[in-house]
């Protein structure tokens, strides 16, 4: 119990982080807050307001080619994600986490699920439902902007990975 509230205070103490755990700790965190605000995202509005507090002015995304987005030219696709059919879950657990002198370096891998129903056959019978699972691997650089940190590029370092089951 004395290990849960050295660890609760550590994470309280305002200034830069103490060491790695602290570090992956606070990211994980951030992460598992950007995957279910991501879930609950209904208008363009809350999209952006999200932008405009977790992620940096000059975020960019970078694809598997080596092509750079700035916010404004990705905007369009988290928008048009809206009208499509609702995640049943969403993760992206810390796999490996590097601090800089310009910040923290994290390898993570954003997993979505979502349920669907197989009109086409493609996956077995006809009108049977599945779950599709979607693992893509990244590269995020966080820096740290007063006292909260901010992710300031996502670099997609992998293609998806498919998986197709039974829904639960």
């Amino acid at each position: 119990m004395t290990h849960v509230l050295l660890l609760a205070a550590a994470l309280l103490i305002p200034g830069p982080p103490a060491d790695n755990f602290v570090v992956q700790a606070e990211l994980q965190g951030l992460y598992d807050e950007i995957s279910q605000a991501t879930l609950q995202f209904a208008t363009a509005t809350d999209v952006d307001q999200f932008h405009d507090v977790f992620y940096t002015p000059d975020w960019v995304f970078v694809d598997t080619t080596g092509q750079k987005r700035n916010w404004s030219q990705v905007r369009e696709g988290a928008i048009q994600a809206l009208s499509s059919p609702p995640l049943d879950s969403m993760s992206q657990p810390i796999h490996k986490l590097s601090v800089t002198p310009e910040g923290v370096t994290v390898i993570v891998d954003l997993t979505t699920v979502r349920t669907i129903v197989d009109h086409e056959g493609r996956y077995g019978r006809k009108e049977a439902s599945h779950t599709l699972t979607d693992t893509t691997p990244f590269r995020d650089r966080w820096v740290r902007v007063s006292d909260s940190w901010r992710l300031k590029s996502r670099e997609q370092i992998g293609r998806p990975i498919e998986s197709v089951g039974k829904p639960e």
